[in-house]
Parts: C-alpha cells; structure tokens; sequence
C-alpha cells in the first residue's frame, strides 16, 4: 500500500508528521525510509519522543524482510509502535 504521508514533507512539522505516520502503520500501513527522509531532513535534531518514533518508523521501514518470513513480527512491532505513539502524545506539541 503506498503511503499518503509524502505530502507532509513541505508543509508539516516533525511531530505531526510522526503522530500521522506511526497512526498509519498501526492502522496496518506501511512507510518507507525515503518517505521519512523526505518528510524530516535532519532526524538527528529531534529530541525525546520524536527521536523515538522517528527510530521506530526507521526500524519499521528497515524491517520489511523480517515482517515477511515472520507473520508473528509485524504485530509485535506494531504493539511497539502503539507505545510510542502514546508517549509522543503526551509530550508537548
């Protein structure tokens, strides 16, 4: 499935992008690592829960070989997906 979160790249900031993309691969979406790219330049600069999310977007991307010999996988990450994105809601917008 292709992402609708490319959009973001040029008109959002980094946590609205990341609350959007961590809601679309735990609604069983998937993202790309071109896809974060293109949407936060300089994940370097992100700081607690962001840099968090962004790491676990990262390793979703990075992780399509495993989820594929795996089922039990996917769902795993998701669950973690889910904590992250609980933590980057209650961090200050």
């Amino acid at each position: 499935m292709k992402s609708p979160l490319l959009h973001y790249a040029a008109v959002s900031n980094a946590r609205t992008f990341l609350i959007d993309a961590l809601r679309h691969v735990i609604d069983g979406g998937d993202i790309t690592n071109g896809e974060l790219d293109a949407a936060i330049a300089q994940p370097i600069e992100l700081r607690g829960a962001q840099r968090k999310a962004w790491y676990g977007l990262s390793y979703w991307a990075d992780d399509e070989d495993i989820r594929a010999k795996d089922p039990a996988y996917g769902p795993s990450r998701r669950r973690q997906l889910v904590d992250l994105l609980a933590n980057l809601e209650k961090e200050d917008g």
